[in-house]
């Protein structure tokens, strides 16, 4: 989420550009907004199929018996 200051700067300038201005200013922020949530999906895709049902089950286990246990002793 963008802080008020961003926005405030963000808006500034946009009422200071002509309407073709702003409007390239729109179709950029959807091309950005597009190409992040592709990317992260295509990202996350090329994983698909990578784990055995018995790996998933190991790497289940092992954070069960790693993570869920706290090292007093640690900090």
């Amino acid at each position: 989420m963008a802080s008020k200051t961003f926005e405030n700067e963000l808006l500034k300038g946009l009422y200071l550009l002509s309407k073709e201005q702003q409007d390239k200013v729109i179709s950029y922020v959807k091309a950005l907004m597009k190409r992040t949530k592709s990317n992260n999906q295509q990202e996350l895709l090329q994983f698909a199929g990578s784990f055995t049902t018995k790996d998933a089950q190991e790497i289940s286990s092992a954070i069960e018996q790693g993570c869920e246990n706290i090292d007093k002793n640690e900090w």
